[in-house]
C-alpha cells in the first residue's frame, strides 16, 4: 500500500486504489457513495439524479420482467466501482489517453487498455465483496447491458428536457421504461440501495 493512492472513503478507512481488494470494501460505505454521486457527470438540466436511483430503478425494471434475484444482483452491482473510481465519461478517458500519446509516445489504445485494467481489477473486488462470481456470466451480461441501454433512454427522456439524443446505433430500438423518473434525495437513494443489497447481494443477504 502507498500513501498517495489510497483513497479515504466516507467510513473513515482507506482503500489502495492501486490493490483493491475485497475485504478492504464496506459496499454499504461505497452506497453512500453512489448516492451522492450524480449520473451524466451532473448534466441533468436543473436536477440532481444519482447513480444508486439508476442502480434502484434497473435493477426493479428487471424484475418485474422476471429476472432472478442472481441476474437483478448483477444489475445493481454493475456501477459499484464508481464508488470508489467514480464515473469517468468515456471522452474524458479518450482525451487522457491521446494527450499521454502525443506527449510520452504511448498509443492511445495502450492507455485504454490501462484504464480497462484498473476498471476490471475494481470490478472483480466489488463482486467479490457482493458475493456475485466474476467474470459476469456472458447471458447474464447482456441482459444487464440491455437494462442499462434502457435506463439511459429513460433517463434521457425523462431527465434531460428536450437535450437532443446522441446518434448512437447500439441504441436503436431500445424502448424507455414505462414510469417517468422522479429523481430522490440522496439520503432516500442510500436508504433504496440498501435494502436492495441486502436482498440481492449473497453476502449481504439477510433472513427473510
Amino acid at each position: 500500500m502507498t500513501a498517495s493512492t489510497i483513497l479515504t472513503m466516507a467510513n473513515g478507512k482507506g482503500v489502495d486504489l492501486l490493490n483493491v481488494r475485497a475485504e478492504d470494501l464496506d459496499l454499504f460505505t461505497l452506497a453512500e457513495h453512489l448516492a451522492k454521486e450524480k449520473r451524466f457527470n451532473g448534466a441533468t438540466p436543473g436536477t440532481e439524479y444519482s447513480v444508486a436511483q439508476h442502480l434502484c430503478i434497473g435493477c426493479d425494471a428487471m424484475m418485474r420482467d422476471g429476472a432472478t434475484d442472481l441476474e437483478a444482483g448483477y444489475f445493481l452491482a454493475h456501477d459499484f466501482p464508481e464508488g470508489l473510481f467514480k464515473d469517468d465519461p468515456t471522452p474524458k478517458k479518450r482525451a487522457i489517453a491521446h494527450r499521454i500519446s502525443e506527449r510520452c509516445g504511448v498509443t492511445a489504445e495502450a492507455v485504454l487498455g490501462v484504464l480497462k485494467a484498473i476498471d476490471v481489477e475494481h470490478e472483480a473486488a466489488v463482486h467479490e465483496a457482493a458475493g456475485l462470481p466474476y467474470p459476469v456470466p456472458d447471458g447474464i451480461e447482456r441482459l444487464v447491458k440491455l437494462y442499462d441501454r434502457r435506463m439511459l433512454v429513460t433517463e434521457w427522456r425523462d431527465l434531460m428536457r428536450g437535450i437532443e439524443f446522441p446518434v448512437m446505433r447500439e441504441y436503436d430500438g431500445i424502448a424507455p421504461l414505462p414510469d417517468q423518473i422522479k429523481p430522490w434525495r440522496w439520503n432516500l437513494a442510500f436508504t433504496e440501495i440498501g435494502k436492495r443489497m441486502a436482498r440481492l447481494f449473497p453476502k449481504l443477504r439477510r433472513a427473510p
